[in-house]
């Protein structure tokens, strides 16, 4: 059998000198930080930069090619830690937190020197041969005897740059993370610790690589579960700088309140009109808002560099499965590098665990970073589903847990609906029915009408929802609309009504209201008066004058006592025999003595000048009879004009002599002469008899039978007809 040859030892590895302890700096400077000139040598160790003593807080560094673009291209560059040892250099950078140079210094330690591997920890004694029980129970399952072997294991720390923002405040600082197992996530015991500090410090040398040899190297966990773990170890060790920022915030913030409400008081007080007030009171909620936003704490963490080393660990192994079958593997460590005992901690919060879970995907974690499904009843880690449901609370495995579209939020099938806008999930919380058409819709895609809708706020979806276009686009539901008579746009009922007239909607830029009746009117049936064009009038407030056929109102016309037609006022005029009526021209006559106006039958026509006359101007001639108008009655003899013209006639007409002949009784022509005068409707024929007798009789013309007959004697007159 051929003897295998021993491995020749691998050369150690050269190590640069111990970093030179940091001068104690002075207590005069807040701002100075022990952390920085370490971080500042071992960064000019690494990348080459030349670093001369100036003084105790003073130095001077010389930058290579490479690493002059981190800080402004300069060949070299002055260093004050102390605001003494810039007053002796005023043309030195100062080195302290929240200086220029030491962003520069990050950013290029990040850049070049993001990670920094110190080698392994050598290993203080050997492996322990007894057997590792496992005294944690594990949940609904069972767990088979352990195997141990040999492992190497990473471990390290982080350091980095955290800023506290709060307000106009802002507060920088360099932190360091405890050193952790890298691949478990668990907190490495004190002894440990001592020797990665011991190495990271230069005081002892790294191991010889062959001593680990045998042991089979443990990945690392993924980057970003391992920043995760080592940023909220620096959270909770910035709980304190974080909570002294927060009550410095909150002091500033209040006295930043109490000045914003003195200002905006003063402001209101001198505001009259309600738009004024309410677009000021706006205003000082919002900068309110932007003043309680501005004055929170936020902290940004700038991973630096993590310092890292490798330490042979005893590794023991427990196969552990579930009732449901499911199977995953537990380990318990312990350093080979110190007097530790054994860690067993959670695989995945890096915590001592009271009991143990296999996860659903086939790996374990402990009862604290593990939930039961609260739909399918089965165990799962905090990567595998949720710890909350948005709805209940409760957890879900990821195979029952969803993301809500609409608010992002996760939420358990359990608590599943479907949008009715587009069939998508979402959690029972954002679907809510549609006010209008109650469809079940997502928030993502319901909308929220106007407080000033006519069925004030309510949840809308889309096909329901509508915008009022007769007011500024409100938003409305479809039950709330309504389209315009006039111009076709939907209206809701605050911004339209409905036609006096023709009973239908119609938005309000084409309604008017009327101004006698005050009812509203649209534009095609609206109207104007001719008598006063200016006002508005409804179409069936105005009518055709019967006269001039013009348009014209109540208050401008009146009915005709005649004919019943309404008649503008222009054409009317109101009758003195009928009190309240009026008639039209057409059906009224006037007494050409007074002027006034009567109905056809309170007045008539004079015989003499065939004038119309009312009753009170006219009186009966005292020689003819007739009824004549006073204007042409003389007085004081009362008689008519036409028998105050009577003239001797020697050859009377033939109808004249046939109406005599039946006012006489048929008998001769007298000899006496005959007196005859005409007017405009009689012709007046005197015939004296004698003895101072004289019958005047009148005769229409044209006619030959007598119209009246008077006959007057010294006993006095009597008219016979």
């Amino acid at each position: 059998m051929t003897q295998r040859p021993k491995p020749k030892p691998k050369p150690k590895p050269r190590r640069e000198p111990a970093l030179p302890a940091p001068q104690p700096i002075g207590d005069s400077d807040p701002l100075a930080d022990a952390r920085i000139r370490p971080l500042l040598q071992r960064y000019c160790q690494l990348a080459g930069v030349k670093q001369a003593a100036l003084g105790p807080d003073h130095s001077e560094l010389r930058l290579p090619q490479a690493e002059r673009p981190f800080f402004r291209d300069r060949e070299s560059l002055r260093l004050a830690f102390s605001v003494d040892a810039l007053e002796r250099d005023p043309d030195a950078e100062i080195a302290v937190l929240g200086s220029p140079f030491l962003s520069q210094l990050l950013e290029a330690i990040r850049a070049r020197a993001s990670r920094l591997s110190l080698g392994l920890i050598a290993p203080a004694g050997a492996g322990d041969p007894r057997r590792v029980e496992l005294a944690i129970p594990v949940r609904d399952g069972t767990a088979r005897e352990s195997e141990k072997r040999l492992a190497v294991h990473p471990i390290g720390r982080l350091f980095a740059r955290v800023v506290l923002r709060a307000g106009a405040g802002v507060e920088e600082a360099v932190v360091e993370s405890d050193v952790y197992d890298l691949s478990t996530g668990a907190r490495v015991d004190d002894d440990l610790a001592g020797a990665f500090q011991d190495l990271e410090a230069g005081r002892v040398e790294p191991a010889d690589e062959a001593l680990a040899a045998a042991a089979k190297p443990v990945a690392a966990r993924e980057p970003g579960d391992l920043l995760r773990l080592l940023l909220s170890h620096l959270r909770d060790k910035s709980t304190e700088r974080v909570a002294a920022r927060r009550a410095a915030a909150a002091g500033e913030l209040a006295t930043e309140l109490d000045r914003l409400e003195r200002y905006f008081e003063s402001i209101l007080k001198e505001q009259s009109s309600e738009e004024a007030i309410g677009t000021v009171s706006a205003l000082a909620a919002r900068r309110r808002t932007e003043e309680i936003r501005r004055s929170e704490v936020r902290a940004t963490v700038h991973p630096v560099q993590l310092v890292e080393a490798t330490v042979v660990m005893q590794r023991a192994e427990w196969q552990l499965e579930s009732a449901r079958g499911r199977r995953g593997t537990f380990s318990a460590q312990r350093s080979l590098s110190g007097a530790a005992a054994w860690a067993m901690t959670c695989p995945h919060c890096g915590r001592p665990p009271a009991a143990l879970v296999v996860c659903r995907h086939d790996h374990c974690g402990c009862d604290a970073c593990s939930h039961r499904c609260s739909v399918c009843a089965e165990d799962f880690c905090a990567e595998h589903g949720l710890a909350e449901c948005r709805v209940d609370g409760q957890p879900a495995c990821d195979e029952h847990a969803r993301v809500c579209p609409s608010c992002r939020l996760q939420y358990c099938t359990a608590h599943e609906g479907v949008c009715a806008e587009d069939g998508h999930a979402a959690c029972v919380t954002c679907l809510e029915p549609c006010g209008s058409c109650g469809r079940m819709v997502c928030n993502r895609h319901a909308e929220q009408s106007h407080a000033d809708a006519p069925k004030g706020r309510r949840r809308l979806c889309t096909a329901c929802l509508r915008n009022c276009e007769g007011g500024s686009r409100e938003r409305v539901g479809v039950d709330e609309v309504t389209e315009c008579a006039s111009c076709g746009k939907l209206v809701c009922a605050a911004h339209s009504a409905v036609c006096a007239v023709d009973g239908q909607m119609h938005c309000s830029p084409h309604l008017r209201r009327t101004d006698t009746s005050r009812r509203l009117v649209c534009g095609q049936h609206r109207a104007g008066c001719v008598q006063e064009e200016a006002a508005i009038f409804a179409s069936d407030e105005v009518a055709a004058c019967g006269s001039c056929g013009k348009l014209v109102c109540a208050g401008h016309s009146a009915e005709c006592v005649e004919d019943g037609l309404r008649h503008c006022v222009t054409h009317l005029e109101p009758l003195v025999d009928a009190t309240g009526s009026h008639a039209c021209a057409a059906h009224r006559k006037e007494c050409h003595v007074d002027g006034q106006v009567f109905s056809p039958k309170g007045v008539e026509a004079c015989p003499v000048c065939g004038k119309d006359a009312c009753a009170r101007h006219r009186a009966a001639c005292g020689h003819c009879g007739r009824n004549v108008c006073t204007a042409d009655l003389e007085q004081p003899s009362r008689r008519c004009v036409t028998c105050r013209q009577l003239a001797a006639i020697a050859d009377p007409p033939d109808d004249v002599l046939t109406a005599a002949r039946a006012v006489t009784g048929g008998g001769p022509k007298s000899s006496r002469p005959w007196r005859m005068a005409r007017d405009h409707s009689h012709v007046v024929v005197e015939l004296d008899l004698g003895l101072r007798r004289k019958t005047v009789f009148t005769l229409r013309h044209g006619e030959t039978v007598p119209d009246s007959v008077v006959k007057h004697a010294l006993l006095g007159s009597k008219q016979r007809q």
